[in-house]
């Protein structure tokens, strides 16, 4: 359903530095850089005991990944809680995560829900874009379209790709919020800058149809490239079958476009395809 805030220890002690006048963090957060995760963990574990959250956080995601413990889901659940109820809106997101997927805790739509909303009314963007799935399609909540955009629009304007395409495409279809085919082309091309492959197909549409811009075969033609590059089956079809109306030299410039606009990307907005 959602991934679980993972493989980022490093950025998780970097931004927990203001507990360095906590006897301990520092050296806990210098062993773990250092991979020396069993000395990480006799630091932080006494800090956790004696309920400092983020040691509780480090605790949970060491049991999440079995960094100097053996991987433990329901020990990793049980440091979440406690920091999660301290506020810490990682774990809160973690918790929500688990609960959904049924790691390390019962399965409960209506106990993930609820921390995921704790997390996002803290601003947590991932928990934001999670509320607007939940609110879309009902699980955990009954189905609430506005609120959907609501929480939706919340993560998109922190950026989340994601999240931007979602209230694009809510707004193209009048989907829990007032048709505004301006808006919808917005937030896609938001989202599609950022490298998202799905975005860059409904952009791609937007040219290719002249929906909120001018109809260009061209740059229609770029847009699916892009995502076509990244294994999107229905781009790479709309592609092909726009060839066929286009001529030889346009469907070359397309092509160098979308190459020229790909390498202008830096690494990190150049999500996955997922």
């Amino acid at each position: 359903m959602k991934r679980k805030l993972l493989n980022s220890m490093l950025v998780a002690l970097m931004a927990f530095a203001s507990c360095e006048s906590i006897a301990g963090f520092e050296e806990g957060k210098a062993a773990f850089m250092a991979r020396d995760f069993t000395t990480a963990l006799k630091e932080f574990k006494p800090l956790a005991d004696k309920g400092d959250k983020q040691s509780q956080h480090i605790m949970g995601m060491m049991y999440d990944e079995g960094q100097g413990v053996k991987q433990d889901y329901a020990a990793a659940a049980e440091w979440y809680k406690k920091a999660a109820s301290q506020g810490n809106q990682d774990s809160q997101y973690n918790l929500g995560v688990m609960y959904a997927q049924a790691q390390g805790v019962k399965q409960d739509d209506v106990e993930s829900f609820k921390w995921f909303e704790k997390a996002a009314k803290q601003g947590h963007i991932l928990s934001q874009f999670a509320l607007g799935r939940l609110y879309t399609v009902g699980r955990g909540t009954k189905p609430d379209g506005k609120l959907a955009c609501d929480w939706y629009r919340k993560a998109a304007e922190q950026n989340h790709y994601k999240a931007q395409l979602a209230l694009g495409k809510n707004y193209l279809d009048g989907n829990g919020i007032k048709k505004d085919v301006v808006l919808a082309e917005s937030w896609i091309r938001k989202s599609a800058e950022q490298g998202h492959h799905k975005a860059e197909y409904e952009l791609g549409m937007l040219y290719r149809d002249g929906i909120a811009v001018k109809k260009d075969a061209k740059e229609a033609y770029m847009w699916f490239e892009l995502a076509g590059k990244q294994n999107h089956e229905g781009a790479k079809l709309a592609a092909d079958t726009l060839a066929k109306t286009m001529k030889a030299e346009d469907i070359a410039a397309a092509k160098l476009a979308a190459s020229n606009w790909h390498a202008k990307l830096p690494a990190d907005a150049k999500p996955v395809a997922h």
